[in-house]
């Protein structure tokens, strides 16, 4: 009997043993890992399915989902609140789970945020497209937590303003106002009903799915000069740059003779009296286009030559109208030009072959022209081109460059803020807080408009609302304490927000802060009693002792800011008098101010 226990006793622990093989092991990976996506506003919570055999789990975080996971905590059950993750931000979660023998590999990803009330992060990834479209530059982006729209801001030159050119609520955008071939460059911010984001990086795109079209216009000049031909064509909308072919004879083998970016070229490899044939091509990124019609020249003895004033002017190079630095005119600069007597400025609202109509003339020395006419629009784009002259006449007209009207906004001056609080006739719990301020300058001519932000502490500042003046009313809870904060806005999508004013604090209580500054002065056997007026009072109680530190009696209220008191006189003797007053609202009034000096009546 007791040898049947004993080896009973054998056999269950060797089975023991046996299953101990499967147990000596990491638990397997979590499954069903899922993170909240803007649930919680102070924590991302994550749930799991419980893993066999785990007694711990080890939770790691990413900012993105192939990016590098880092251990940010541990739970000895399937959750875990992630409470360290920046409001507005999307993270990417892995779990695994451990015991004793060692840990799991990681679970599956799964992406959550959380949503504070705060405007968003900038977006990321802004992509604008290169050369996709013929017709357009697509921009996308990816989504940003909380944003509930964007706005998508446009610049001409790497580091020159930008300037919004549409609002979406998509993660796309396809901007058709665009010349092809032209590069441009474009940033992204997220906003919601707190406010707007910074700006994304920029991203660079271009419309330039075609080759460019053939010149149009090419002429060479015909004995104008006796050193060279001078070859003049139309500008071709995408061209990156221009290639000049000649040949002997028009159906003759044709070479290059010279690249340029500009629209004109001087040939001074020729010969007096020979006839050229000329052609020009333009290029771009993706390819040459077709060729242009030839022309013909030729260099005779008698023409002008050697930079003097025989010769047409060579084109102005460098053309550059100014792009929203000035809100009362478009500034025009190019180079001088050699033997030119005066120049001459085109204008043009689409910058389209022969569209520009001359608007100046100026004179030589001067390389530079200010549009102010009063025909400009803010914001609006224009283009202008130059070209100059001498007595043999005009050269060929520059390469056109956009400009338009523009700024940046003025702070809103933080000590010109008055408040006023004047609590609700009908309803004791509530006030009315009144801003007013000064407006901005060229307030009018950008057509501002002035953002009210206001926070109550230990949050932040949210945007209340848009005032078309220069005052604001909000209606609050008596009891509080507020702080506002203003800038100016513009209508005009190119002109930049100006700085946020100061913060003003306003303490909109059932107990208001007692005057400051009483006073009390002598006038026979009467004193007057004043004292600094206090924001939102409706009435002030005045109170008085014969001590400074004893015990005040009230004597009478008013709605002014200063009391006459006619107090009794001991006789025989002398008594001295001290002040204190009172501030009152609709729900109440508040403590006593410090007292007056003392004032003696015989």
């Amino acid at each position: 009997m007791g040898k049947r226990v004993f080896w009973g006793l054998v056999f269950v622990f060797s089975l023991a043993l046996l299953g101990g093989c499967f147990l000596l092991a990491p638990p397997p990976p979590p499954e069903n890992l899922q993170a909240s996506d803007g649930a919680y506003v102070d924590q991302v919570f994550l749930s799991w399915s419980a893993s066999p055999r785990a007694t711990r789990y080890e939770v790691f975080r990413a900012a993105a989902e192939d990016g590098e996971y880092e251990k940010i905590g541990e739970s000895s059950v399937p959750s875990f609140s992630d409470t360290t993750a920046q409001g507005n931000a999307l993270y990417w979660y892995r779990v695994r789970a451990c015991n004793q023998f060692g840990c799991s590999a990681f679970s599956s990803a799964d992406s959550g945020y959380r949503v504070i009330p705060a405007p968003p992060l900038p977006p990321q990834n802004v992509q604008a497209s290169d050369g996709t479209f013929s017709d357009r530059i697509r921009v996308t982006w990816r989504a940003a937590v909380a944003a509930s729209s964007y706005e998508v801001f446009r610049s001409d030159i790497p580091g020159a303003d930008y300037f919004k050119i549409a609002e979406t609520t998509g993660t796309s955008y396809d901007d058709t106002l665009i010349l092809a071939g032209r590069t441009y460059w474009y940033r992204v911010r997220a906003c919601n009903e707190y406010g707007c984001s910074d700006f994304s990086p920029p991203d660079s795109g271009i419309a330039a799915l075609q080759a460019p079209l053939a010149p149009q216009n090419v002429q060479a000049s015909d004995g104008t000069f006796s050193d060279r031909v001078r070859i003049t064509w139309s500008a071709v909308p995408g061209a990156a740059r221009y290639e000049v072919h000649r040949a002997t004879a028009r159906d003759g083998t044709y070479e290059l003779l010279a690249e340029t970016t500009a629209t004109s070229y001087d040939d001074t490899t020729v010969t007096v009296g020979t006839t050229y044939w000329y052609k020009v091509r333009a290029w771009n990124a993706l390819g040459y286009g077709p060729f242009s019609e030839p022309d013909s020249g030729y260099a005779a003895a008698g023409g002008g030559g050697g930079g003097g004033v025989g010769q047409l002017p060579a084109q102005p190079q460098n053309v550059q109208a100014s792009d929203g630095a000035y809100p009362d005119k478009i500034r025009i600069t190019w180079k001088a030009v050699s033997g030119a007597k005066t120049y001459r400025i085109y204008f043009s609202e689409t910058g389209l072959a022969g569209s520009f109509t001359q608007i100046a003339e100026v004179p030589s020395g001067t390389t530079s022209y200010d549009d102010t006419r009063a025909t400009l629009t803010m914001c609006t784009e224009y283009w202008y081109a130059v070209s100059a002259w001498n007595d043999v006449g005009e050269g060929p007209l520059s390469v056109a460059d956009s400009g338009y009207l523009g700024g940046t906004l003025e702070q809103v001056k933080t000590d010109k803020i008055k408040v006023t609080v004047t609590p609700s006739g009908t309803d004791a719990n509530k006030a009315t807080v009144k801003l007013e301020w000064e407006a901005v300058k060229d307030a009018a001519k950008f057509g501002v408009d002035y953002e009210i932000w206001r926070r109550v502490p230990a949050e932040i500042s949210r945007k209340i609302g848009v005032a078309p003046s220069t005052t604001y009313e909000d209606t609050v809870e008596i009891g509080r304490t507020y702080y506002y904060k203003i800038r100016a806005v513009s209508s005009y999508s190119c002109i930049t927000p100006g700085p946020f004013s100061g913060e003003v604090e306003v303490v909109v209580a059932c107990n208001p802060a007692p005057p400051a500054h009483v006073t009390a002065t002598k006038s026979g056997a009467q004193i007057t009693v004043s004292w600094d007026p206090v924001t939102g009072a409706q009435k002030y109680q005045i109170y008085r002792s014969t001590s400074a530190d004893g015990v005040y009696t009230y004597v009478d209220e008013t709605t002014g800011t200063s009391y006459t008191d006619s107090p009794p006189i001991p006789s025989p003797g002398s008594v001295t008098y001290y002040y204190k007053v009172k501030t009152c609202v609709a729900c109440g009034c508040g403590g006593l101010s410090g007292a007056s000096d003392g004032v003696t009546l015989p």
